[in-house]
């Protein structure tokens, strides 16, 4: 009985564990880095271009993508897609459309995280043990700045999000709203809706 109680606040400690969010994986060091770059003019105008390369196992990149696109027109930012394997990330020079009158090139690889719910029963009737864990949302993205003449990498910055989300929410508006959440921490001037 007591490794049954033993084994139950173990399962209940790991899923309250999994209910608290975490921040942006940022840190305010890195944002003010960024924020010494100007990567944009003070009437708001982008002095770089921007490069995203999405990897998932789902379909969630369409939805990270629709929204980098929606930030890219909002805040007039040329936006390219690129593979997470270009040229750009290891030399600063991407594969494509490398002339530009711009200082800068950002680079993001960005990685959706999408778990589902799952149940979990272990035993027989008189000795069942199992647990609920709930659905999460998050990523793991690295934004790079390259100088567009040189290609020499000026920022290498790691971000992760994760938070837990109700069981029968659907898993594209919060991804939505972690890429808003990563947008925000990349371009602190950009109001999402």
């Amino acid at each position: 009985m007591r490794a049954f109680l033993f084994m139950v606040s173990v399962v209940a400690a790991l899923v309250l564990q999994g209910c608290a969010g975490t921040d942006v994986a940022v840190s305010q060091t890195s944002q003010h880095s960024l924020q010494d770059l100007h990567l944009f003019k003070a009437d708001s105008t982008p002095r770089f271009i921007f490069y995203l390369a999405c990897t998932s196992e789902d379909a969630s990149c369409a939805t990270v993508e629709n929204a980098f696109s929606e930030w890219a027109s909002d805040r007039h930012v040329t936006s390219r897609l690129v593979e997470a394997d270009d040229a750009l990330f290891t030399s600063g020079m991407p594969s494509f459309g490398r002339n530009t009158d711009l200082p800068y090139r950002v680079a993001v690889r960005f990685v959706p995280l999408v778990v589902p719910s799952f149940t979990q029963f272990m035993g027989n009737q008189s000795t069942a043990l199992g647990g609920y864990t709930p659905p999460k949302v998050g990523y793991t993205a690295t934004i790079y700045v390259f100088d567009s003449a040189t290609g020499k990498l000026l920022q290498d910055v790691s971000a992760h999000e994760q938070q837990t989300t109700p069981p029968h929410g659907h898993a594209n508006g919060y991804i939505r709203s972690e890429v808003n959440t990563f947008l925000a921490s990349l371009d602190p001037g950009y109001s999402h809706r």
